[in-house]
């Protein structure tokens, strides 16, 4: 028996169906249903589960076994907890940022936790919105910030930081027709990317692909310096001098949210990221909002 298996099948219980079981775990429905035949079948244990027209349902077995199950992992998760407290050692803290929220974060919110937890180690990993809730279902992240279409999150607890519009950004000395100059994209297999796809093909935006890059300090660079477009976050865009935005027919609304697991403890240092992570939208001008008096149809 492993916690990983408790895990699941204390998630089928609560979903009532192999199916969403599997959706929020992460693992495909015949890995689930094999795992929970292998844990009936290595612990000798009676079905656990029956087969009903509203979906699955705990025997009188798989009820004892479930709540035993929730026993372990609540015990495991505070053993967990009490042995990080009691020591004094350092201990890292895994959080995800979307790309081109990297410069915000390591410039407005590293310094601030730093200066409150100094032995705490925060492993950035940068990665898009569906990475990142996979990376958290998985315990491979504590908590994210993601920029995504969507401002909620079901399977996750879900703070939302803040709106922002997405506009067609150029060089202030920029010229030349928008829907023919070269532009420069995220890169492919993003939520942000299929934005700025969504984006070009509703405003006719045709022209050549300059490059792909997240890398917003890269982009600014670029549209100074060259006749070229770029899809860009307003509360990004309003911190940029020498750059203008050009005129869209539609609104592009994006959502800036922080997410981290539902009924996963939340130790104070993450709490505090938190915290930080809101403080600074609420109260840092840099970020709000820009040209919402876009034109919208």
């Amino acid at each position: 028996m492993e916690l990983k298996q408790l895990n699941y099948i204390v998630t089928i219980a609560e979903e009532k169906s192999l199916t969403r079981a599997a959706e929020k775990l992460f693992v495909s429905k015949p890995a689930l249903s094999l795992q929970l035949s292998r844990l009936e079948k290595e612990e000798g244990l009676p079905p656990l589960f029956s087969r009903t027209r509203n979906g699955l349902v705990l025997t009188d077995a798989g009820r004892i076994y479930v709540n035993g199950a929730k026993t372990i992992l609540n015990l495991n998760e505070k053993a967990n907890l009490a042995v990080r407290e009691l020591t004094e050692q350092k201990f890292s803290l895994n959080i995800g940022v979307a790309p081109v929220g990297e410069t915000f974060f390591l410039t407005r919110i590293l310094p601030g936790f730093h200066q409150i937890y100094p032995d705490v180690r925060l492993r950035i990993q940068l990665c898009n919105a569906n990475d990142a809730k996979a990376a958290l279902m998985h315990r491979g992240l504590d908590l994210a910030l993601v920029i995504d279409s969507q401002a909620e999150f079901s399977l996750f607890h879900s703070s939302l930081m803040a709106e922002s519009l997405v506009l067609l950004a150029a060089g202030e000395d920029f010229q030349g027709d928008p829907h023919e100059a070269p532009v420069i994209l995220p890169p492919r297999g993003t939520y942000w990317r299929a934005t700025c796809d969504t984006l070009r093909a509703r405003e006719n935006i045709c022209g050549d692909i300059l490059c792909e890059t997240s890398n917003h300090s890269a982009v600014c660079s670029l549209l100074r310096s060259l006749p070229v477009t770029a899809p860009m976050l307003s509360r990004l865009f309003s911190r940029e001098k020498g750059l203008k935005s050009l005129p869209l027919s539609y609104r592009y609304p994006y959502y800036i949210s922080v997410i981290r697991p539902l009924n996963r403890s939340v130790p104070p240092e993450l709490q505090a990221l938190e915290d930080l992570i809101a403080a600074e939208f609420q109260d840092t001008a840099e970020f709000q909002c820009a040209h919402e008096a876009a034109p919208r149809k």
